[in-house]
């Protein structure tokens, strides 16, 4: 599980700026700025939200900018620096922490609602019990998560495609994978088709 999450975040270290760049504008993402906005919308106020596998930062700025106070979390350092670096451009105060979705370094019923656009499906299906439950740990009672996740069968390394390097993808059938949400104590499941092909997010209550 370590070396997974290692060589994975080693990938986006090396391609840092280049990911961060090329990840940063919404067009290219059909629908995705909309969620972004109705999760802020949903978590409950006034508490913090996470950004977990926060990459280059682009949903963090959305969603400090609609007035939530987000904490930014990746494993990958350097992307965290790139997503530093580019919130500093534009005067905004957010907080960066570098974290491992397994273990995650929050307490207990500390956040409103946890965003995981694309960052879970990094997780080998062994592990994904461990990361709801983290993510259910950490949320203050009816805090929300979203969790973008790629539909499929299976999982392994993929080399190359819009990065250079090796990563890891877990591909999961949607209503599969609303029942791992409802195993690890979510309520209100309910999954949304992206606008994105091949794309959907899971949302639930704690």
């Amino acid at each position: 599980m370590g070396d997974i999450t290692r060589q994975t975040c080693g990938c986006y270290d090396a391609n840092a700026n280049s990911y961060g760049e090329a990840s940063e504008d919404y067009d290219r993402f059909p629908g995705l700025r909309a969620e972004v906005v109705e999760f802020a919308r949903l978590a409950p106020h006034p508490m913090p939200v996470l950004d977990l596998g926060c990459g280059g930062g682009r949903d963090t700025r959305l969603l400090a900018s609609l007035g939530r106070t987000v904490i930014a979390g990746d494993y990958a350092p350097a992307m965290l620096e790139w997503a530093r670096s580019r919130s500093r451009e534009e005067g905004r105060t957010l907080g960066y922490l570098r974290l491992n979705a397994l273990a995650l370094p929050l307490r207990d019923e500390s956040v409103a609602g946890v965003w995981a656009s694309g960052s879970l499906l990094h997780i080998p299906s062994a592990g994904m019990e461990r990361a709801l439950a983290e993510v259910h740990r950490v949320l203050v009672p009816s805090g929300i998560t979203a969790i973008s996740m790629r539909v499929g069968d299976g999982e392994g390394w993929k080399e190359g495609g819009s990065l250079d390097g090796r990563r890891w993808f877990t591909f999961v059938d949607p209503d599969a994978f609303a029942g791992r949400l409802e195993a690890a104590g979510f309520t209100d499941v309910r999954i949304r088709f992206a606008g994105r092909a091949g794309w959907f997010i899971a949302v639930g209550t704690r």
